[in-house]
């Protein structure tokens, strides 16, 4: 008799290959708890079109209740950050918390989750995140990087022979607005790079004077200390894309990759602190 696993899915495309491989070895069931989704609507998008893949593909499916304000509540400090930082971390933990604590009050085995299918996510953290949940939930963890072996081409695949949705950002309004910054720099014919050892609230205002004089919608504002909250909400408020320089020459490369010419400057050719000096 195969084991159960609970399944967590963020979205129907990661979902349309990950259960079938899995299903020679457990007896899986798919979670789809993403309270993280921002609007409304988008969520229950994301959530018909799970619902409709289960039905045509035959998985079973546990849909619980959407909670925006639980995650709301739960990331609010973190509604700043960059991409990547620590609102994604309380984010994975918080759906697979949940998932884990559902596993572990129905019978199941074992739990995981679809995320480490995408290639932009870090499977460390997602199973380093999960085995801690594990831990506290007393249930199994099964840890995974679903993309080896071709794995995020075949949900890519089967997701299109499916004709799912595919939204263009991870789910949380702040995805969705550094979604919507990024593709207002890469419809530019150029992207301005400024990097400072310290960036604070007077330096992104200037940046955006900078790019509202030379006609940029936002550019990429590169720090070395990590700035105060107060900045990060600055820089989210301007649009402006605000993140740790060791992504500079990433950034740069995925820029040239779209034949976007690229500006690189330090701080002080966009930003003044003259008058902050005592002239005394």
């Amino acid at each position: 008799m195969r084991k159960k696993l609970l399944l967590h899915i963020c979205c129907a495309p990661d979902a349309a290959y990950i259960p079938d491989m899995l299903a020679d070895e457990w007896d899986v069931t798919c979670f789809f708890y993403n309270p993280n989704i921002f609007p409304s609507d988008e969520h229950d998008k994301r959530a018909a079109e799970m619902k409709r893949l289960a039905q045509e593909k035959g998985y079973k499916l546990v849909s619980p209740d959407y909670q925006p304000d639980r995650f709301h509540d739960w990331a609010d400090e973190y509604l700043y950050q960059p991409e990547k930082a620590g609102r994604c971390s309380r984010c994975y933990h918080m759906r697979l918390e949940e998932t884990a604590r559902y596993a572990a009050d129905h019978g199941f085995d074992a739990f995981a989750s679809v995320l480490t299918v995408s290639p932009h996510k870090s499977v460390d953290r997602v199973n380093r995140i999960g085995n801690r949940v594990a831990d506290q939930v007393a249930i199994t963890y099964l840890e995974s990087d679903f993309k080896k072996q071709g794995g995020f081409q075949k949900s890519v695949d089967e997701a299109r022979q499916h004709d799912l949705y595919r939204q263009d950002y991870c789910g949380c309004e702040s995805s969705l607005r550094y979604r919507e910054m990024f593709k207002a720099v890469v419809s530019q014919e150029q992207v301005a790079l400024v990097r400072g050892d310290t960036v604070g609230i007077h330096d992104v205002r200037e940046f955006r004077k900078w790019l509202d004089r030379n006609s940029q919608a936002s550019g990429f504002l590169f720090y070395g200390d990590k700035p105060t909250r107060a900045v990060f909400r600055e820089a989210y408020a301007e649009r402006i894309l605000l993140e740790p320089s060791d992504q500079v020459d990433w950034r740069e490369r995925i820029l040239l990759k779209k034949k976007i010419r690229v500006l690189k400057m330090k701080l002080n050719q966009v930003s003044s602190r003259e008058m902050f000096l005592d002239p005394m």
